[in-house]
């Protein structure tokens, strides 16, 4: 298997854009809300970026948090972020990370309305998938592609591969939790 790119910060930004534009938002106004090195036992950085998300008939202010790192994303991550949207200007947050989110981190994301995205290798992908014998890759798979990351309905944690024109995957993830769910039924 040939070696995966780094995954840069500048890496990540592309990426990012590329697997939000698949989905279907018209993705615009991206900068740089911050960007930093991450203290051990991390070892990666944090990239943040607002961008202006569209899908008609409404439009979002997104703060799209970038995580390279080798600990999986701790709960306080996704917690801290619904209370930094204010100071972003931000309307709706997405996490995209290249590990595992801790299970604390999964309900934080659900409770608060925060997609959380997982960036994975795209061989892996393709080999797991069925679409061709595994091994040999096609020109048009990207080296990583973005899963997003909940639990379903019987709780166990589940990825799904973002499709094209599935923009609902993220969508749904913003919706607070529907009161069934926090009753347990």
């Amino acid at each position: 298997m040939a070696d995966l790119p780094v995954v840069t910060p500048d890496y990540f930004e592309i990426l990012v854009v590329r697997e939000l534009r698949k989905v279907g938002f018209d993705v615009g106004a991206v900068r740089i809300h911050r960007r930093a090195e991450l203290p051990e036992p991390e070892h990666g950085f944090v990239l943040e970026l607002l961008a202006l998300l569209s899908r008609p008939p409404w439009t979002r202010q997104a703060l799209i948090v970038c995580r390279r790192q080798e600990a999986p994303i701790a709960r306080d991550v996704v917690d801290s972020l619904k209370g930094r949207l204010k100071d972003a200007a931000a309307e709706v947050a997405l996490v995209f990370s290249t590990v595992e989110f801790a299970p604390g981190a999964l309900t934080a994301g659900r409770e608060a309305g925060v997609a959380l995205l997982r960036v994975v290798d795209g061989h892996s992908v393709f080999d797991a998938s069925g679409w061709g014998p595994s091994g040999h890759y096609p020109a048009w798979l990207p080296a990583y592609l973005a899963q997003v990351v909940d639990r379903d309905s019987a709780g166990q944690v589940r990825s799904r591969l973002l499709e094209a024109g599935r923009a609902d995957l993220i969508l749904d993830q913003w919706q607070q939790p529907a009161e069934h769910d926090r009753s347990g039924g």
